[in-house]
């Protein structure tokens, strides 16, 4: 668009024109549904123009698959910077239920490039090391970025727009100075939804970090902002946080997840 700022395109790495494709085979306007389990969510917030068009997985040249007729979604807001990828197996309905489209892993099992319908992915860790990178393997997952040790089996949620449910029984704060403490009162059922970059917790929970980490809430951005005083008090502190999950809010078999703040950092 024209009010668009210099640059807008290539900073969310060049963004995809329909009408520049000969492929795209256009199906209208529908809610994305991205971030619907946040508080206050309206549909009327994301919409975006899905059709089919040829989806290439890898740079271009690179030998990765293709998959035709792939369901794609033009975001016709500007309240989410970058697009996604959607690696849910469930097929999708638009005006008929008994005619799915699948999805990019079922169209890739379909087509025998994958052999199942998972996948595993790992975040990496670009602060440790010599900047471990990421991960994502489909139709299964990489053996070496999974600990021998400390795992856990998760079962799905009932509810398909909340399937990935996980127990969040503990917070556990610890620092330089032996400091711990509990910033969870009480477990809770917390889904897990790589669109967020964020951490949502309960009122009391958010009070326990602001007064862990020194922290103060930004009514303008709805988020907590870090400047330079408390950064370089923050790294001193060399806290870190503790997460344990389990299938339920207590009690059963827990994998306990640990992130220095030096993940929290990530300028």
């Amino acid at each position: 668009m024209a009010t668009d700022p210099a640059g807008c395109s290539d900073s969310r790495g060049v963004v995809f024109s329909p009408n520049a494709s000969s492929t795209w085979n256009n199906l209208g306007n529908f809610a994305l549904d991205v971030e619907k389990n946040l508080r206050n969510y309206s549909s009327n917030w994301d919409h975006g123009n899905y059709g089919f068009d040829t989806l290439a997985l890898g740079y271009l040249g690179s030998g990765g698959p293709a998959v035709e007729s792939s369901v794609l979604a033009g975001l016709n807001t500007k309240d989410f910077y970058l697009g996604s990828i959607g690696l849910s197996p469930q097929p999708l309905n638009f005006t008929a239920t008994d005619n799915p489209a699948p999805s990019l892993l079922g169209s890739l099992k379909i087509r025998k490039q994958i052999p199942s319908l998972s996948y595993g992915y790992s975040a990496g860790a670009p602060y440790r090391l010599k900047k471990v990178l990421g991960s994502l393997t489909l139709g299964g997952y990489d053996a070496s970025r999974r600990p021998l040790n400390d795992t856990i089996s998760f079962t799905f949620g009932e509810d398909i727009s909340r399937d990935l449910l996980v127990g969040l029984q503990s917070i556990e704060y610890s620092d330089a100075n032996t400091t711990r403490r509990q910033l969870l009162s009480k477990g809770i059922l917390t889904f897990i939804d790589s669109t967020v970059p964020h951490i949502w917790l309960p009122l009391d929970a958010c009070k326990a970090f602001e007064s862990a980490f020194g922290l103060s809430y930004d009514n303008t951005t709805d988020l907590y902002l870090v400047n330079s005083t408390l950064h370089d008090t923050l790294t001193k502190q060399n806290a870190s946080i503790s997460f344990l999950l389990g299938n339920r809010v207590q009690g059963g078999e827990t994998v306990n997840i640990t992130f220095p703040y030096a993940s929290f950092d990530l300028q």
